[in-house]
């Protein structure tokens, strides 16, 4: 007779145990999920939205940066292109003999040709004064009121082109009531004994085409005066404000400073000098002050860009990292509780096993009492529920023993300490690449300073088809490129060659127009002590007659009121001043062939 020895376990002995260590169990994992969910999300997210705050902040400020070095650049091109029309015309000889004999006959073939010219640029006037500050020709002569025979001696512009040779002055214009820039270049008669200049030639220009383009962007610009007194912008209203005196740049000094009936421009400093809040509407709206001077004036350029997009990367941020911790105390939580209700079914089990077995042991000591011919049998019926029960001992176990294995798999991947931080860290490289809109031109926006040094060619090329790119992408034309690897140093000023290699790309994408294929291809490469730059296009190419007279000032191949014919003169121009030369010519395979010559500078001698 085989004997089972009761088990040690009775069902209410595992009630009691699984009763002692349940509340326990349940009770810890809710308290530390209610922790994590009550403060670490809050703290969490502070943490996300501080960083990426501080991430977009930077990120918009570099964004700024560029965008008011582009709209500087924007203005400083606007001044530079308008400036060389009053220089060739102070050295046209149709001028000169005006001055010298102003005859009616050459007094209205000259206010005529004014008259084109203004109109062409879209300025506001252009005219031609004698040396006493009477104006003899201008392009409004059929206009009123008209500033022929008028007489502007007492203007800033006049006096200091009469005694420098040139003159500029913004200020409202006393015959027309009209403010614009002036632009005077002075005239030197070659038949004069005395010396004396012979008069002046006036450019007059407002900014409204400058401030519809500025109008499209997302800044609000203004351009302030040396005594704060704004007089350019996109922004309607503010015009002819006076700006607040609390600002992070210092105004030039001023020797008027703007008089109390002037309005100051309704702008909160929100709790710094450069955070600006504007009402607009019902609602209040944040912005990035940046401003910058102009070099050369005493003009101060200013944007203010949304702060917007940085709370909203913010508020993100700090919703994904509070979505990510509670996500993670949701699973921590999840884990817990499969593993409380595993502990629940091996009490369960353990019980059912101590339950057979308490009946394998009465049924027994029921067979005790059998005859010893049904002692054999229930020796094997005994073996056999004896079996039964070790291998079901056995396998509840192995069972468990795998059950713990694959759960210990599962915390060791999705239970990593480092989820969370490689989440944040995968935020904070995704805030790192959106950053241009926007870089160039600082170097093009400064002002030339007429003294020469080693410039990079290959750098210029950069700049110059960063500031056409988007009219290259706009008008479908591609650019190939062949530099040498290493720097290339020529003779010139960097803002110059970059005005010559703008006018050229942008010529030959004028001339593509109507081409099935626009494509430029720029070259550059060393010649012994000369470094040859070249631009050619796809275009049809220049007519063999065009070719002796294309440097020429005022002669060009485009329609009327498609351009003056001065690019490729003032081009011609510099690169002579740099001590080089550009010529033209067809390319064999078609299309025209500008070749710039430059001394190179970066030769050990």
């Amino acid at each position: 007779m085989v004997r089972i020895a009761p088990t040690r376990w009775t069902f209410s002995q595992s009630r009691d145990w699984v009763a002692r260590r349940m509340p326990v169990l349940f009770a810890r994992p809710r308290r530390v999920m209610l922790a994590v969910l009550v403060v670490g999300m809050p703290l969490a997210a502070a943490v996300a939205a501080g960083l990426a705050a501080d991430n977009a902040g930077e990120s918009l400020r570099e964004q700024g940066s560029a965008q008011l070095s582009l709209y500087e650049s924007n203005l400083r091109t606007e001044l530079e292109r308008h400036a060389a029309v009053p220089m060739v015309l102070a050295r046209d000889q149709e001028v000169a003999d005006l001055l010298r004999d102003p005859s009616p006959e050459r007094v209205d073939r000259l206010n005529r040709k004014l008259e084109a010219i203004a109109a062409t640029l879209k300025a506001s006037a252009l005219y031609v004064m004698n040396g006493t500050g009477t104006t003899i020709a201008a392009s409004n002569w059929n206009a009123a009121p008209s500033f022929v025979g008028q007489n502007f001696s007492y203007r800033p512009y006049f006096q200091s082109a009469m005694e420098r040779g040139e003159g500029h002055h913004f200020a409202l214009g006393t015959t027309s009531l009209v403010p614009g820039y002036y632009t005077a270049q002075r005239v030197v008669a070659e038949n004069r004994t005395d010396g004396r200049p012979a008069g002046v030639v006036v450019l007059k220009v407002g900014f409204q085409e400058l401030e519809r383009a500025w109008s499209h962007g997302q800044e609000k610009v203004l351009v302030s005066d040396r005594d704060g007194i704004v007089f350019i912008t996109n922004v309607e209203g503010w015009r002819y404000n006076a700006l607040p005196r609390r600002l992070p740049v210092t105004l030039p000094a001023s020797a008027s400073p703007p008089t109390e009936e002037i309005p100051t421009l309704p702008w909160a400093f929100g709790g710094a000098s450069d955070r600006i809040t504007l009402r607009e509407g019902n609602a209040e709206r944040r912005y990035l002050l940046q401003s910058a001077a102009v070099p050369g004036g005493d003009w101060t350029i200013h944007a203010l860009t949304s702060l917007a997009p940085v709370a909203t990367r913010a508020q993100q941020a700090g919703l994904l990292a509070a979505a990510v911790v509670a996500l993670a105390a949701l699973t921590g939580h999840a884990l817990a509780q499969r593993r409380l209700n595993l502990v629940e079914r091996l009490a369960l089990q353990e019980e059912a096993r101590a339950e057979l077995e308490r009946r394998v042991a009465a049924a027994t000591a029921e067979l005790r009492a059998t005859e010893n011919e049904l002692t054999q049998a229930a020796k094997l019926a005994a073996l056999g529920q004896m079996s039964a029960a070790m291998a079901h001992e056995i396998n509840q176990p192995l069972a468990a023993i795998r059950s713990f294995a694959d759960n210990a798999v599962v915390l060791l991947e999705r239970g990593r300490p480092d989820a969370v931080r490689d989440n944040l860290a995968e935020i904070a490289d995704l805030t790192d690449r959106m950053a241009a809109i926007t870089r160039s031109l600082k170097g093009f926006a400064r002002r030339a300073s007429g003294t020469l040094g080693a410039v990079s060619a290959a750098a210029a090329v950069g700049q110059a088809l960063a500031l056409l790119e988007a009219r290259l992408r706009r008008e479908s034309v591609t650019v190939d490129t062949d530099l040498p690897p290493g720097p290339l140093l020529v003779a010139g000023e960097d803002v110059r060659l970059q005005q010559v290699l703008v006018n050229l790309i942008g010529n030959a994408a004028d001339a593509m127009r109507a081409s099935p294929r626009r494509h430029v291809r720029i070259t550059l490469a060393a010649e012994g002590e000369e470094a040859v730059l070249t631009v050619r296009d796809s275009g049809p190419g220049i007519a063999e007659a065009d070719l002796p007279r294309i440097f020429v000032p005022f002669f060009t191949t485009k329609e009327a009121g498609d351009g003056l014919g001065l690019g490729l003169s003032i081009s011609h121009g510099i690169v002579e001043d740099f001590g080089g030369s550009l010529t033209a010519a067809n390319h064999p395979e078609g299309g025209a062939l500008f070749t710039i010559r430059l001394k190179r500078r970066d030769i050990q001698t």
